[in-house]
């Protein structure tokens, strides 16, 4: 091994180093200088999130955004006033950020619970032709016939918007494993890929004959909102144990999101 290299390359990484952390600590000296525009910011960002959030989803996390931004260099303002001695300046500033965690606070669990906008982004297809969710304690066994292929399949409401339970009947199939795959139905956009795979995956053993291979297994669509509703694509997966995939069937729901 060349030492005198591998020494060589070591000096030459910590100038390296040495002439970030003063180009990172004059910029933090210059940011302290102009300190009190960080809560003008903070502030302006603030109102105008709370404008949006109820109308515009995108323009709101925007926003929030430049609230973040704007929040984290005060923090850093607000260090280097104090590194700088400013006595008064640093007071102030501190004064003013921790005014500022409250309402960031209060804010932030709001938006958990705001409309996303996203039933309104993904309008049912004309033409296309979607089944209603059963109601929640309705008897999804008394709707499937043996001879009708498009009620094998039978969604019902959970207990609460964008959760829903699954039964599944089926003719002869061998042993192996079912699951749900759903897609938004205009732009076939996957929902809640792993969690409802997760959810709905389900042992099967051997069938003979037409048979219920899952009965009321619930899973839960996050894309969306409360009383908005759109089109999914909601398919049936089986796997045999030999490892080989195939599509059961497929049937189109309006379905809403779970508004966390």
């Amino acid at each position: 091994m060349n030492w005198s290299k591998t020494e060589s390359k070591m000096k030459w990484l910590w100038g390296y180093i040495k002439r970030l952390l003063n180009v990172l600590y004059k910029a933090g000296c210059g940011i302290s200088y102009i300190w009190f525009l960080f809560p003008v910011v903070f502030w302006f960002s603030y109102v105008c999130t709370w404008r949006y959030m109820a109308t515009d989803p995108h323009t709101t996390d925007l926003y929030l955004g430049i609230s973040l931004v704007a929040g984290l260099l005060h923090v850093i303002a607000t260090l280097f006033l104090l590194h700088r001695r400013r006595a008064v300046q640093f007071s102030v500033s501190a004064i003013m950020w921790f005014l500022s965690l409250l309402p960031f606070f209060v804010q932030s669990v709001a938006i958990q619970s705001a409309p996303t906008g996203y039933a309104a982004e993904h309008p049912i297809p004309k033409g296309l032709v979607c089944h209603t969710p059963m109601a929640e304690h309705a008897d999804t066994e008394k709707a499937v016939n043996p001879t009708d292929s498009t009620t094998f399949l039978q969604i019902r409401k959970g207990i609460q918007g964008g959760i829903y339970e699954y039964s599944f009947y089926y003719p002869a199939l061998p042993e192996g494993t079912i699951w749900l795959q759903c897609y938004e139905a205009g732009k076939n956009v996957p929902l809640s890929k792993r969690e409802i795979k997760k959810k709905t995956s389900h042992a099967t053993k051997a069938a003979g004959s037409f048979s219920c291979l899952a009965q009321n297994k619930e899973f839960t669509i996050y894309e969306g909102d409360w009383d908005e509703y759109y089109a999914a694509r909601i398919e049936v997966w089986f796997k045999d144990k030999k490892g080989n995939k195939r599509k059961l069937l497929e049937k189109f729901y309006t379905v809403e999101g779970w508004s966390r």
